[in-house]
């Protein structure tokens, strides 16, 4: 049964005449009937009576008749609903934001684009290394900030810089008293290691597995920054973290050293694949400028094609 032939039954019952019905549905009266023809073959019970050059709604006609109508007026008022609260979504935009977010380049654009769309409200929910990525394309949020690698095909990423990686030690450890650290210094340490829940390439490589060829020694499970400080600070682990969360996300027994020779650390922006709504391409697209026009304020940081493989 579908929609197209309860709304036939209901023109044919409001016409009781085949071919006014199939003008008002815009068909041809041949199809027309096959189609009532159709559905009554489906529910088993004769509709109209067609003798004597006549259309009359029989019995069964008449009980099938009320049903018909409500059902079409549920899916009438099930559109309202959903074209309502599709209107909704394109005025308030929840952003995703992960430790540091875009560091000193957030609050710029989160200025620029209330300026931009002062009519849309704009929510923030905090992402752990978990749910980063399951968040925006579960419809929890609508962009993200994210850093890379993102290897999933649920989500577009934009890349809108790359800055150098730290080494996040206990103020006791062995390698704290050095101005800086090296790959090789770093890769054998026990890890901070991101939640096997979180994503794999993105665990590998904020951890070190790229480097070393294999998962490294776990110092403690973590699911979010603040258990990674935690388990530096007091469980003798390190991490790696990106040059702008070093500067924002102090905590007590904790300090950063430069990783000489790490790769660097990509920030972007995260939408779900395809999601063309003008306020989310409008986010994407002062993120974008943004990062090209007012870049100066994250210290070290550089266009992603910019970016060594290697920092020296």
């Amino acid at each position: 049964m579908e929609m197209r032939q309860l709304q036939y039954v209901v023109a044919l019952a409001e016409t009781l005449h085949f071919g006014k019905a199939a003008q008002r549905m815009h068909i041809a009266q041949s199809a027309f009937s096959g189609q009532i023809a159709r559905l009554e073959r489906e529910i088993g019970a004769q509709l109209f009576d067609r003798t004597n050059n006549r259309v009359t709604v029989t019995p069964a006609g008449e009980a099938f008749l009320p049903r018909a109508i409500e059902i079409l007026c549920q899916i009438d008022e099930a559109g309202a609903e959903a074209r309502t609260t599709q209107a909704a979504l394109q005025t308030q935009l929840t952003v995703g934001l992960f430790a540091d977010a875009a560091g000193e380049l957030t609050p710029l654009i989160i200025a620029a684009f209330r300026g931009a769309m002062p009519d849309v409200v704009i929510r923030f929910r905090e992402l752990s290394m978990v749910d980063q990525i399951d968040a925006l394309a579960d419809e929890k949020v609508d962009v993200a900030f994210v850093r890379t690698p993102v290897v999933d095909s649920r989500v577009d990423v934009h890349e809108l810089f790359a800055e150098p990686r730290f080494a996040a030690l206990g103020e006791n450890h062995e390698l704290a008293s050095l101005d800086a650290v090296t790959v090789e210094q770093l890769a054998d340490q026990p890890f901070a290691m991101a939640s096997p829940e979180a994503p794999s390439a993105w665990r590998g490589f904020w951890s070190m597995d790229d480097v070393r060829g294999e998962p490294g020694r776990v110092g403690a499970y973590v699911t979010n920054v603040s258990e990674s400080l935690s388990a530096v600070a007091y469980q003798g682990a390190v991490d790696t973290f990106p040059g702008a969360a070093a500067r924002m996300l102090r905590h007590p027994g904790v300090v950063y050293r430069p990783l000489l020779d790490g790769s660097s650390a990509a920030l972007a922006v995260a939408t779900r694949r395809d999601d063309q709504r003008a306020h989310v391409a409008t986010f994407t697209r002062i993120a974008r400028h943004l990062a090209l026009s007012s870049l100066s304020v994250v210290p070290g940081a550089v266009q992603p094609g910019d970016a060594p493989t290697e920092t020296r």
